[in-house]
């Protein structure tokens, strides 16, 4: 599969160029398409939230923004979220049942999950391995590598680990000492935590 905009080569299950950003499951457009979405509100909103879901420990840190399901935000700047399409993760998080977790982009990427993925700006699974998600983000600069981490869901709690990026990944970013990751070592992930990928970060909901 092409990229339509740019005529990158993508990888299967892939939400977005890795190199311009173009949505790669047009014509419905996600929370990166910024022709249809406002993501500054977007990501506002999410901010605004109070964390009053019982059972979802909330991270007291200054960077942290809780969990916020599809009906909290019903309508910012006359944004309404969409269904979801057959086929595509977010169906795929009903279908399975298990734990959600949104996983929100300094570069303006969010993406709900509840399995097993991979994030980079063009990640790509080693022979025989196989993922729920393929999380592409765009990195004009390239401080994330094409395959950065690895995630997935042990229980109720995430999990993440390092492929041996190029910068490496950090733990609790938003914290005085954050935790540089081993590559290739497991750790779990709480809810609220801010994780520092090259130059760019993620808030785990």
């Amino acid at each position: 599969m092409k990229c339509r905009t740019c005529g990158t080569t993508l990888t299967a299950g892939a939400l977005l160029c890795g190199e311009c950003g173009t949505s790669a499951i047009a014509p419905r457009p996600t929370l990166g398409d910024t022709e249809r979405h406002d993501r500054r509100a977007l990501l506002e909103a999410i901010a605004r939230e109070a964390p009053a879901r019982a059972g979802v420990p909330s991270h007291t840190g200054a960077h942290a923004r809780p969990l916020v399901d599809d009906d909290d935000v019903d309508d910012v700047d006359g944004v309404s979220p969409l269904p979801a399409e057959p086929g595509t993760p977010a169906e795929a998080d009903v279908a399975r049942g298990g734990p959600l977790f949104s996983l929100v982009f300094s570069t303006g990427e969010s993406v709900r999950v509840s399995g097993s993925g991979l994030v980079g700006r063009n990640p790509a699974p080693r022979e025989g391995e196989t993922f729920d998600y393929l999380v592409q983000i765009v990195d004009p600069e390239r401080s994330v590598s094409k395959t950065h981490f690895e995630f997935g869901v042990d229980g109720d709690r995430l999990w993440i680990a390092d492929r041996g990026s190029a910068n490496g990944t950090r733990l609790g970013l938003d914290l005085v000492d954050p935790i540089d990751l081993v590559p290739g070592e497991r750790m779990r992930v709480p809810r609220g935590t801010r994780i520092g990928i090259g130059d760019q970060y993620l808030d785990v909901h």
